[in-house]
């Protein structure tokens, strides 16, 4: 008589969620701007940069930021193209190596 290859039920069950929407409070010190909140995130959902207005996918780790005292005007931004936008405004700070 032939065996029987069940799988264990559990095997068919989803994996818990991955909490997607990462986020760490301290962005990059270059990314701090005065007047902007900024935060690393990852999505769960695909967001338009403005910088470039291309689609920021979801999962993928980028930067939140919002002006202060208007939390509707929070925009989602590739990292480069935060850093661009800071270089225009004359904000960039670049990162110091250290010793």
């Amino acid at each position: 008589m032939p065996r029987k290859n069940r799988r264990n039920p559990e095997f068919f069950r989803a994996p818990p969620p991955v909490d997607a929407a990462r986020t760490t409070p301290d962005a990059p010190a270059w990314a701090q701007a005065p007047g902007f909140e900024v935060r690393a995130v990852g999505g769960q959902k695909p967001y338009r940069c403005p910088g470039c207005d291309h689609e920021v996918r979801a999962g993928v780790a980028h930067l939140v930021v919002v002006p202060v005292g208007d939390a509707d005007a929070r925009r989602h931004w590739h990292t480069d193209c935060w850093r661009r936008e800071l270089r225009r405004l004359g904000l960039y700070r670049a990162p110091q190596p250290e010793m």
